[in-house]
C-alpha cells in the first residue's frame, strides 16, 4: 500500500464534495481514509491502481464514480522526433515520451507532481528498476531527442539540485540520487539528450538542473524509461493525464516511424456473460455499461474501452471486478452452494484454546516486515531473509520475529479500552523457517509478574520440558527479561517493554509480553 497525502481544497478543483461524504465515497472506490485533519487527507493506494496516486487521478475516479462521464484526451502529434540508439538495448531497453502544451505551473501542481513521480517509482517502478520518469521544461531543450548509452566519463552536465557539472561517474559517486541509484547502472549509462548535446536525463538516476521545471514552464516534456514496455507506456499516460487535467494539451511524440501511443485506449468485449457467471447476479448489457462507466470506462457498442492509465486491467476478470465494485460487494446476497461437501476440522495448535482461555484475543499479522519497524522495537534485521524486489519499502524481508507487529497492533489500538490481551501463532525466517507465538498484555499495571504467569500456565498445561534464567534481550527492560530454555537451548523471551520501545511505538500504558518457538 502506498500512503498519499493530498489537499482537500485541491480535491475539491477536480470533483465537488462535502467533506462529510468524503469516507464514503472513497471506501466505495476502495480507497481506505487514513486522516483528514484540517485540508489534509491521507490516503492508501493498493499497488493494482497506480492512477489514482494523485489528487488528478482520485479526482477523476471520484467524478467518474459520481456519475460524470469518463474524461476523453484529445492527442495530436507534436512535431517532435526521438531515435533509439541500439546501445541500450541490453541496459534499459524501453522509452516512451509525451509533450504536455500550456500547462499552468503552480505550487500544487508540483506537489502533486512530485509525489506522483515518487509514489509510481516506489510502486510500479520498483524502486525505478522497472520504470523511471522525468519531467521537463519542454522551452529550453531543442528536438529532436536522443535515447543512448554511453561509457561514465562520456560527458558532463549539472544535475538536478546542483550546481557544478558532474560525469556520469561523479554523479554516482557523489550526488545523494547517485548513491541511492548507482546498483541500477553499469559501465555504460542511458541519457537522454537533445540535438545540442544537452543532457535532459541520465536515467533512472537524476534529470538535468537545464530542464527544470519552475513557475515560468509552459510546455512540458515528459519522459519514462524502463525495462518494461508495457509499464513504461502507463506511467508516461498516469502523468499525461494528470496534467491534462490541470487543463494542459497532451501531444505524442514520434519515436523512429511511429507516434509513440500516449493516452491511446485499448478495446475490450464486454465479458457479460463472464460476469453473471462469475458474480451470480442478473445482470442486463445495459446496467453492465452503466457500471463500467461508474469506473472510468467508455463504452463503443459491445466493446469497452479501457483507459490507458488504468495499468490493472489486464484480463476480462479486471473489468468483472470492476463491474462488482460500482454494484456495491454489500449489495450482493450471500446464498448456500449448490453442491454437497463434506467437512472435516482442521487439525490446530493447543495452543489457541489455551491463549483464548486466557483471555487473550487472535492477531495475524503481515508476514513480511521492513527493517524499520523493526529497529523500532531494537530487533535486528541481519538474519532475516530479504525480498530482492520488493514491491514496496513496507514489505522488504520476512520478519525474523512477531513481537513488533504485537506492538504495531496495540499501537494502532491504543485508543481502545484497556486491558489490552493479543496472541499470534505464525511464520518467522531467521534464516529457517519457524512457528513462533507472541503473547503481549498492555494496561496500566501490566509487569513481569503478569507475563511470568502466563509463561508458567503455558509450561504447565503444554510443554513441561521448558525452563528459564534470567538474561537480557534488547526490546525488554534490563532485569525484568528472562529467557526461555528447551534442552538448554534459549527459544524465546519474556519480560516488560522498554520505555524506548514504548516511546517509538508511541504507547502511553506498560507492555509485558513473551515470544517464544512454538514447536
Amino acid at each position: 500500500m502506498a500512503l498519499v497525502t493530498i489537499s482537500f481544497s485541491d480535491l475539491q478543483g477536480f470533483v465537488r464534495m462535502q467533506r462529510e461524504n468524503l469516507d464514503g465515497s472513497l471506501a466505495a472506490i476502495g480507497v481506505p481514509l487514513e486522516k483528514f485533519e484540517g485540508d489534509e487527507v491521507c490516503v492508501e493506494i493498493t499497488p493494482n491502481r497506480p492512477d489514482l496516486l494523485s489528487v488528478e487521478g482520485l479526482g477523476r475516479a471520484l467524478a467518474s464514480f459520481s456519475g460524470r462521464a469518463p474524461p476523453s484526451y484529445a492527442v495530436k502529434p507534436s512535431g517532435i522526433k526521438a531515435t533509439i540508439d541500439p546501445s541500450v538495448r541490453d541496459i534499459r531497453p524501453f522509452v516512451g515520451f509525451a509533450l504536455v502544451r500550456n500547462v499552468c505551473v503552480t505550487d500544487a501542481l508540483v506537489k502533486s507532481m512530485m509525489q506522483l513521480q515518487e509514489k509510481l517509482h516506489d510502486t510500479m517502478g520498483r524502486k525505478r528498476k522497472k520504470v523511471a520518469i522525468g519531467l521537463h521544461d519542454a522551452g529550453k531543450v531543442s528536438p529532436p531527442f536522443r535515447y543512448v548509452a554511453l561509457p561514465q566519463d562520456a560527458l558532463s552536465f549539472v544535475p538536478l539540485d546542483s550546481n557544478e557539472k558532474m560525469t556520469f561517474a561523479q554523479i554516482l559517486q557523489k550526488h545523494p540520487k547517485g548513491k541511492e541509484f548507482a546498483h541500477l547502472v553499469g559501465a555504460l549509462c542511458p541519457v537522454i539528450l537533445d540535438s545540442q548535446q544537452n543532457v535532459l536525463s541520465f536515467p533512472p538516476i537524476i534529470n538535468g538542473e537545464l530542464t527544470r521545471v519552475d513557475e515560468r514552464t509552459k510546455n512540458i516534456l515528459i519522459d519514462a524509461t524502463g525495462s518494461s514496455a508495457g509499464a513504461v507506456c502507463s506511467a508516461i499516460s498516469i502523468i499525461a493525464a494528470a496534467l491534462a487535467d490541470r487543463g494542459g494539451q497532451v501531444f505524442s511524440v514520434q519515436i523512429g516511424a511511429k507516434e509513440y501511443p500516449v493516452l491511446q485506449s485499448s478495446k475490450r468485449r464486454l465479458p457479460l456473460a463472464a460476469a453473471k457467471k462469475l458474480l451470480g447476479i442478473e445482470l442486463s448489457k445495459k446496467d453492465a455499461q452503466k457500471m463500467l462507466l461508474k469506473l472510468g470506462h467508455s463504452m463503443q457498442g459491445d466493446f469497452v474501452l479501457v483507459p490507458a492509465f488504468r495499468a490493472d486491467i489486464m484480463d476480462d476478470v479486471d473489468l468483472i471486478e470492476d463491474i462488482a465494485i460500482a454494484y456495491g460487494y454489500n449489495n450482493f446476497e450471500p446464498s448456500m452452494p449448490s453442491f454437497a461437501s463434506v467437512g472435516k476440522s482442521v487439525p490446530s495448535s493447543p495452543l489457541h484454546e489455551l491463549l483464548v482461555g486466557l483471555g487473550f484475543l487472535e492477531a495475524n499479522s503481515w508476514l513480511l516486515s521492513n527493517k524499520q519497524l523493526l529497529s523500532k522495537a531494537n530487533i535486528s534485521a541481519q538474519d532475516a531473509p530479504k525480498i530482492s524486489n520488493p514491491l514496496t519499502s513496507d514489505f522488504t524481508l520476512v520478519r525474523p520475529s512477531i513481537l513488533q507487529n504485537a506492538l504495531a497492533a496495540l499501537s494502532e489500538s491504543k485508543n481502545e479500552k484497556l486491558p489490552q490481551k493479543l496472541y499470534e501463532l505464525g511464520t518467522v525466517a531467521n534464516p529457517s523457517q519457524k512457528e513462533h507465538l507472541c503473547a503481549a498484555i498492555t494496561h496500566p499495571k501490566a509487569s513481569f509478574s503478569e507475563i511470568k504467569s502466563i509463561f508458567e500456565c503455558i509450561k504447565r498445561e503444554l510443554m513441561p520440558e521448558l525452563s528459564t534464567e534470567p538474561a537480557e534481550y534488547a526490546p525488554f527492560i534490563k532485569g525484568r527479561c528472562a529467557a526461555i530454555l528447551k534442552d538448554g537451548k534459549t527459544i524465546g523471551y519474556f519480560g516488560e517493554i522498554s520505555p524506548s520501545v514504548l516511546e517509538s511505538f508511541s504507547l502511553e500504558q506498560p507492555v509485558c509480553a513473551l515470544e517464544m518457538e512454538a514447536s
